[in-house]
């Protein structure tokens, strides 16, 4: 943990900057105003940390399989001591992302911009740029 506190203090201070500055704690969203393949992992964590689980698979349901992969990672890396993934977790890995990216595909076609998390955030940078420009 001491080689990492100060990456974890600085991702903890960029959210809580985000957070304040826009709302948001999501770096595309408070970038572009559009929720991203992740959105709702957060809150969809956060309801399963609470025994909501049935919240948590409305928000985002592949925070099941990442929490499954997190903890075949945690076992190859603390209980049988390797220092690197294995290939078939690689692979697992890259089909979860590739999983993730098409149905938030769907789910924007679906959901956007009517159903949380796949709302836009208007207040976001570019935007504020935008109205910025037109000011001058």
């Amino acid at each position: 943990m001491r080689n990492v506190k100060w990456a974890v203090i600085s991702i903890i201070a960029c959210f809580l900057f985000l957070y304040v500055l826009f709302g948001s704690i999501c770096p595309v969203a408070c970038l572009t105003g559009f929720p991203c393949p992740a959105c709702g992992l957060t809150r969809a964590g956060i309801s399963v940390l609470t025994l909501r689980f049935a919240d948590a698979w409305e928000l985002q349901p592949f925070i099941y399989p990442i929490l499954l992969w997190l903890a075949a990672a945690a076992v190859q890396r603390y209980f049988c001591r390797r220092r690197r993934l294995s290939v078939w977790l690689k692979w697992a890995g890259a089909v979860l992302i590739c999983g993730m990216v098409v149905f938030y595909a769907v789910s924007m076609y679906r959901y956007f911009p009517d159903r949380a998390p796949y709302l836009y955030h208007s207040d976001n940078l570019l935007q504020k740029i935008v109205i910025y420009r037109q000011l001058w």
